[in-house]
Formats: structure tokens, sequence, C-alpha cells
């Protein structure tokens, strides 16, 4: 499906908070499912999974393209890291 459907379709799915749910890409194809995927002998461009809560107000369009951002990331897409190379563990300054 395209993103915007799956957007459609995850922001009417009513999806409790903790709920796995499985996000896979392949090619420009999205697909998502209750619980974990994975049947397939051909593996995905990518795939996620999530369990967080999902905003079902005026939040919404910025976590989806957050998320999606995470999923493709997988794929090539731009970099998503969120520490540097540089700084080792423990994150956060809490160096001795």
């Amino acid at each position: 499906m395209t993103p915007e459907k799956l957007s459609a379709e995850l922001r009417t799915a009513a999806l409790p908070p903790g709920e796995l749910i499985y996000l896979e890409r392949r090619g420009d194809e999205y697909t998502w499912a209750r619980g974990v995927m994975g049947s397939d002998t051909v593996l995905p461009d990518a795939w996620m999974c999530y369990t967080g809560a999902w905003p079902v107000d005026d939040k919404w369009d910025a976590f989806f393209t957050d998320l999606l951002a995470e999923l493709n990331s997988m794929t090539g897409g731009a970099d998503r890291c969120r520490w540097s190379l540089d700084d080792p563990w423990p994150h956060g300054g809490m160096r001795s």
C-alpha cells in the first residue's frame, strides 16, 4: 500500500498502546500487521516493530512522518543515528 493508505489505516485502527505492530517496506509498498510477521521466504527491504502510544490528534502527521523516516532509513535513506560515533557510551555527559 502507499504511505498515504498506510497512514490512514494505522490512524483509524484504534491500536492500544503496548500492542505489537509490525511494519514493512518492499520497494514502494508498505504493509502492517498486528504481531510479528516474517513468514515470507523473501526478506522485506526494511521492517520494524512498534509498541508505543499512537497519537490521534493533530500530532499524527508529524508522528507518522517520523515513523516512516525511521523505517525508510533502513533502506539507505537519511542517517537517523541519534548518537555521534565520536560520543562513546554512556551518552548524555555521564563520563567521569
